[in-house]
């Protein structure tokens, strides 16, 4: 029996980063980061659709860019899929569903600078999206909302299954060092 509904998170999925506490299990904050993420991108369509965006919101949604988002995808696919491909059977299959989220992450982080640069427009001069930029928005938040469907139906099911002890101890302490470095900056 869950103690807790899966597709919930704890803590504000808007505003709070996934707690560190949770790196304990990193397999388990992964989960937690792609419930933020869907929450960050129920804020993003909010924002695409306000006609006087709240500029506390837009700050959360840069800092979304700026480090959250980009820490995840290098969890993703400096560590978590390495792993996953050394430790999956054949009938897995795994690789070509790595190989395209791979290449999701890629144009997600190719998306972000021109996201950083709408939303630090939209908060500097306190407006409202212009069309195109609102549709980019949306665009990214559906892109993303996709993206993390796989990984939460595929993903994370096969690496509990198929990472060992020593893994998630490698992960565990990837996952750390590169947030240690993040906050270092």
């Amino acid at each position: 029996m869950k103690n807790r509904l899966s597709n919930t998170r704890r803590g504000d999925s808007e505003q709070d980063p996934t707690d560190l506490d949770l790196l304990q299990d990193p397999l388990e904050f992964i989960h937690e980061d792609h419930m933020h993420m869907r929450a960050v991108c129920e804020l993003m369509e909010r924002i695409s659709h306000s006609s006087l965006p709240d500029p506390v919101e837009i700050a959360r949604l840069l800092r979304f860019l700026d480090h959250e988002i980009g820490l995840l995808i290098h969890d993703e696919d400096d560590e978590l899929q390495g792993m996953l491909l050394v430790r999956c059977a054949p009938e897995d299959d795994i690789g070509p569903t790595l190989e395209r989220l791979k290449a999701e992450h890629q144009t997600l982080s190719e998306l972000c600078p021109r996201l950083r640069t709408v939303l630090t427009e939209m908060h500097d001069d306190k407006r409202a999206a212009k069309d195109d930029e609102a549709t980019a928005l949306r665009d990214f938040a559906d892109r993303l909302r996709r993206h993390l469907i796989v990984e939460n139906a595929i993903v994370l099911p096969i690496a509990k299954a198929r990472l060992t002890g020593d893994d998630i101890v490698r992960l565990r302490s990837a996952m750390i060092r590169r947030r240690i470095e993040d906050m270092q900056v």
